[in-house]
């Protein structure tokens, strides 16, 4: 068996314009490249054409994997799967969309030489995106930096060496962020700046509500900083209210000062009670995480494989 050098996993969703321009970059580097290597598309149940586009570019390439989802699991979990079936020393992660050229990746795998890092992202200077999509990138990144400086800083353009990609597609978990498993793993993680492609095909990866939903969960399930939040809050809420307490108490005892507070004790009451239901709130999600993965809920799974 041939050993390939490279495997380049493509998680794909809506892309039956940009498919076949992308294989064709994608061959062109590597050929000129004069290096063996791999293509795992994994189709995220596209509601377009695309596993038919799929279907005709793998008969005829010969290095081409085709991995077709029954129902939607999401772009993390669809590059997991390609890191199951992966046989490259190293692996590629390209969006479908050609926004990262594949020429690019040459950026990648130079570095990767120097540095020798277990994974290598391809980061951009500036993209354009709408307010609220900078906002959310904002605040995801900003709460990501409370549990270490390299979190929040990820790409899907990333290279990593196979043996970190084997441990992650080893990882049992119903949600799958692929950026903060690496973190798990590896601290010989770099960063080098990339191009993006001017004419890429611009296609809606994410809906505003999908992008809330996939923020929210990895707050939540992707570290501890709700629960550390939670628990700071209630820690300074006790001593402010003890403090008062003890405030109000010296007055009525020592100097007969009548406390009249009927309303301050309702806005009390009121918002301690909304602080707790809250607080349960993120209680009962960290519960659910726990319970879907008790019953080994999957993060995908594949209804056709065609190699």
């Amino acid at each position: 068996m041939t050993n390939i050098n490279y495997s380049i996993v493509v998680p794909v969703y809506g892309a039956e314009n940009s498919l076949e321009l992308l294989h064709k970059a994608i061959c062109d580097f590597f050929e000129l490249k004069n290096e063996t290597f791999e293509i795992l598309y994994i189709n995220d149940c596209s509601m377009d054409n695309s596993w038919e586009v799929l279907k005709k570019i793998q008969k005829i390439s010969k290095q081409v994997t085709i991995i077709n989802f029954n129902k939607n699991f999401g772009q993390h979990a669809a590059t997991m799967c390609g890191f199951k079936y992966a046989k490259g020393n190293y692996i590629i992660t390209i969006d479908d969309d050609l926004e990262a050229h594949p020429k690019e990746i040459d950026k990648l795998i130079e570095y990767q030489k120097t540095s020798n890092a277990d994974l290598v992202y391809g980061v951009y200077p500036k993209l354009n995106q709408s307010i609220l999509r900078k906002t959310l990138t904002s605040l995801y990144k900003l709460l990501s930096k409370v549990e270490g400086k390299k979190k929040g800083k990820g790409s899907s353009f990333r290279l990593l060496k196979n043996s970190l990609a084997k441990k992650l597609s080893n990882n049992h978990i119903q949600f799958v962020f692929i950026d903060e498993l690496c973190l798990w793993y590896t601290s010989k993680i770099e960063f080098i700046e990339t191009i993006p492609n001017q004419n890429y095909i611009n296609k809606k990866r994410y809906s505003i509500i999908s992008l809330f939903s996939l923020t929210t969960n990895v707050i939540l399930f992707s570290s501890t900083f709700p629960l550390k939040l939670v628990t700071r809050i209630g820690v300074s809420l006790s001593t402010i209210n003890f403090i008062i307490g003890i405030y109000y108490l010296i007055k009525k005892i020592f100097f007969k000062t009548p406390v009249s507070g009927y309303t301050s004790l309702i806005v009390s009451v009121l918002f301690s009670t909304g602080l707790i239901i809250f607080c349960i709130g993120i209680i009962a999600q960290y519960l659910s995480q726990v319970l879907k993965s008790i019953n080994n809920a999957p993060s995908y799974s594949e209804s056709e494989v065609i190699c």
